[in-house]
């Protein structure tokens, strides 16, 4: 019991350094801080790695390797020079397969038929918003497109366990993808739709997208992993 305990307030403790680490980010973002920038964003992945890490009893090794990309890809966005910005792209990519495959291997309720009717609609608004886009290159396409069919299959993912089974973890999957989304489409207007100026709102509320869906989608992770123990100690 002490034991538990101590783990609880470690979790509690680093949990806090986490959205310290949110504020942090948020004031070097507006302040233009490139070194407070960086630091944040590769402290970030490394909290969520040691506070699932004392959390978790399974320590699945796809979370990590998620949150390892993370780190990689976040690090690779930070330079805006070509190669290592599409080297970024390509971690990121990378990234959304392996979290699409670890999410539909954590649902214990599996549903294709509605997993599909609910991954449609938010390909065909992604999708829509590309083809209304002004001149793109090919390259810039092919990669929008990769990237609106992956979030399109988290927000199926979500959406349809949420439908099937409302408990805390598919609440926690749907807040997490909901946050995805919403980063998306922030990402997506700001770059393609406003001008410069509205950097210094847009980054900051992209900070905050991010922070709350990575911990949201850990908080999901907890959740199954949970489930699943329950249902291998009482089966239905």
């Amino acid at each position: 019991m002490r034991f538990l305990n101590s783990n609880r307030n470690v979790v509690y403790l680093l949990t806090g350094i986490y959205f310290l680490m949110l504020f942090t980010e948020v004031i070097a973002e507006v302040l233009i801080h490139l070194p407070l920038i960086i630091f944040t964003r590769i402290a970030t992945p490394l909290l969520l790695i040691l506070i699932y890490t004392v959390n978790s009893e399974r320590k699945n090794p796809l979370f990590f390797f998620i949150l390892i990309i993370l780190l990689l890809s976040n690090i690779l966005f930070f330079y805006k020079t070509a190669p290592l910005f599409y080297l970024g792209i390509i971690a990121f990519i990378i990234q959304r397969i392996i979290m699409v495959v670890f999410i539909f291997k954590l649902l214990l309720t599996k549903n294709y038929q509605i997993f599909v009717l609910s991954t449609i609609p938010f390909l065909i608004i992604f999708l829509y918003l590309i083809l209304i886009t002004g001149e793109i290159s090919m390259i810039e396409f092919s990669i929008l497109v990769i990237q609106s069919l992956l979030i399109s299959l988290l927000g199926g993912l979500a959406v349809s366990s949420y439908i099937q089974i409302d408990n805390r973890a598919n609440s926690w999957l749907l807040i997490s993808t909901l946050l995805f989304i919403g980063l998306r489409f922030v990402l997506f207007i700001e770059k393609y739709y406003l001008s410069i100026i509205s950097l210094s709102v847009i980054s900051p509320m992209a900070v905050i997208l991010n922070f709350f869906a990575f911990f949201a989608f850990y908080k999901f992770v907890i959740a199954a992993e949970q489930n699943e123990k329950t249902d291998l100690y009482f089966p239905t």
